[in-house]
């Protein structure tokens, strides 16, 4: 009996380790983010300012790494009027691709291919608000609000966002975003 005991204990403590070996951890999704943005930066020829542009002019594969580790291009600052926190309602049209999965586009709400579908409303400075009857709105995060402290109302980004700074999903799946181009509407303009 205690042979066969001993024999469950090793079972169980295999399918213990077989089972923790396929969960990716925290330090594991950050290496690998850190080399798919490199690689996918590399292959794309981006240029990676170290300073803010004065005048806020990027050129088209020019890009610079934000303090919480998004990257930013502005193709179109805007209009001047800046959203203000907590308080400015938002429209964002996009199209989005996941870095880790080469060449695949995951959404797109912009431009022809729109198929006829609206814009995605949030609220400046709320990330973790959802709407469960529209699965676009899973992208809404801190990333995607990031340049709205340098551009106003229809300014047009670019940006590659880091899964800490994505959305949920993202962050539970370590997958960077790269919007390829993101236009932002303030509601109160339309």
């Amino acid at each position: 009996m205690k042979k066969g005991f001993n024999i469950l204990l090793i079972l169980c403590a295999a399918l213990v380790a077989i089972s923790c070996s396929k969960t990716k951890s925290y330090t594991d999704m950050l290496k690998d983010e850190k080399k798919a943005i490199q690689r996918f930066v590399d292959d794309q020829g981006f240029d990676i300012l170290d300073d803010f542009p004065a005048d806020s002019v990027f050129k088209e594969n020019q890009f610079v790494k934000l303090e919480n580790g998004v990257y930013l291009n502005i193709i179109e600052k805007g209009s001047s009027e800046r959203a203000v926190q907590y308080k400015t309602k938002m429209l964002y049209r996009c199209k989005l691709h996941y870095i880790m999965d080469k060449d695949t586009l995951v959404y797109e709400n912009y431009g022809p291919h729109s198929n006829g579908t609206s814009p995605i409303p949030f609220t400046y400075g709320d990330y973790s608000a959802s709407n469960p009857y529209d699965p676009s709105y899973q992208w809404v995060s801190e990333g995607l609000q990031t340049p709205l402290q340098y551009v106003g109302d229809r300014a047009k980004v670019k940006l590659i966002v880091p899964f800490k700074r994505g959305s949920y999903s993202n962050q539970s799946s370590g997958q960077p975003v790269y919007y390829e181009i993101l236009e932002y509407i303030f509601e109160d303009n339309l």
